[in-house]
């Protein structure tokens, strides 16, 4: 088991803090918000990073991806996504927001209910446990997210920095196409835009 971290650091918070404006680039804003209640299930903060990291890879990308039989195009298209863990109080819980392709909306809660009772081996799951709303500013959602950053860069980034617990393994992250690979040449070419204009 990973040693534990008491705050989001530099490249996970870079990454984060630009995943809006990337997924709205690539045309698939955040639509999703999504709360599970970790604790409520029995798993603590060195249970939750393993945890929502196999409903991530072994789920939900294989939902997102998959074509339908006769169909021509993925079911919700390329995963895009970005979440953080949290264990104030020792309370582990996981924040996500996520493109869902207008239509699979039901669906989609439909199904992260199962996977959910599936990994934790429950009938069900109890009322209260999955919380999921529609994003109507993603922007100020990014940075309630960001919240767990490190007191030295919540300053220098002008975020007000909340106590998150501790954490085993990852705290934070965001889907593949949403990455350093992804922000950091359109962030070069929007700065090199800017300096021509200022020219």
């Amino acid at each position: 088991m990973s040693a534990p971290t008491s705050f989001i650091k530099r490249k996970a918070a870079a990454s984060l803090l630009h995943s809006v404006r990337t997924a709205e680039a690539i045309g698939r804003p955040f639509n999703t918000f999504v709360t599970v209640s970790l604790w409520h299930l029995g798993l603590g903060p060195e249970d939750a990073s393993r945890f929502f990291r196999e409903v991530r890879e072994r789920h939900f990308q294989r939902w997102s991806s998959y074509v339908p039989r006769g169909g021509t195009a993925p079911r919700n298209g390329a995963p895009t996504y970005a979440w953080v863990i949290e264990a104030p109080r020792e309370l582990a819980h996981v924040h996500w927001m996520l493109h869902v392709r207008p239509g699979q909306e039901r669906a989609f809660a439909a199904v992260l209910e199962r996977w959910i009772a599936r990994r934790m081996t429950l009938a069900t799951i109890p009322e209260g446990i999955i919380e999921i709303a529609r994003i109507g500013n993603a922007e100020g959602l990014k940075l309630y997210f960001a919240k767990g950053i490190d007191p030295h860069l919540a300053k220098l980034w002008r975020i007000r920095p909340v106590d998150s617990g501790l954490v085993h393994g990852r705290r934070v992250g965001t889907s593949r196409n949403l990455g350093p690979a992804e922000w950091q040449p359109r962030k070069a070419a929007y700065q090199r835009s800017r300096r021509r204009t200022a020219a």
